[in-house]
């Protein structure tokens, strides 16, 4: 069961980093233990897609920290430019749309972004990791006061029918 959720995480790993250099996956790969991801993954019956969502985050890691600060800027740059020269920031678009075919949980897209985003910043994991749970209690905090103002808009709805009267 282990040999087969490690198969299938690679295979969706390969699919992920299709839009960077070829050489880049199993460089990366050498420099990083996630076995013990796995494990847990097999162990919490987590799906290979999420698990290699998973494994691909500890790989940013090392693509964004193995970059000079002129690299990330010009990453960072690429990215709000939407400039698809860079092979590196192809490489990310490409693994967004992957991300969104595998159907990942919001959550851990979100945690992605984020951590891409706090890489490109030189931000410590600390931060990047308190950064994303903020925006997700703003995020529920959005969707609560949202749902609020529309149970509250149909009670007055409700009220002023002509039903009611």
């Amino acid at each position: 069961m282990f040999q087969a959720l490690l198969t299938k995480r690679d295979d969706c790993l390969a699919v992920l980093f299709c839009g960077f250099p070829n050489s880049l996956l199993p460089s990366l790969r050498q420099r990083v233990s996630d076995s013990s991801l796995v494990r847990r993954g097999q162990a919490e019956g987590t799906d290979a897609r999420v698990c290699s969502v998973q494994v691909a985050i500890l790989l940013i890691r090392k693509i964004i920290g193995q970059l000079s600060k002129q690299d990330r800027q010009e990453l960072a740059q690429a990215f709000l430019q939407n400039d698809a020269s860079n092979p590196t920031y192809k490489g990310f678009k490409y693994m967004f749309q992957v991300v969104e075919q595998f159907h990942i949980p919001r959550p851990l897209a979100s945690y992605l972004n984020t951590e891409i985003a706090g890489q490109l910043r030189g931000m410590s994991q600390e931060t990047i990791f308190n950064s994303w749970v903020e925006s997700q209690i703003g995020s529920v905090i959005a969707q609560l006061r949202e749902r609020c103002l529309e149970e509250q808009s149909a009670r007055e709805n409700f009220g002023s029918s002509p039903i009611g009267t």
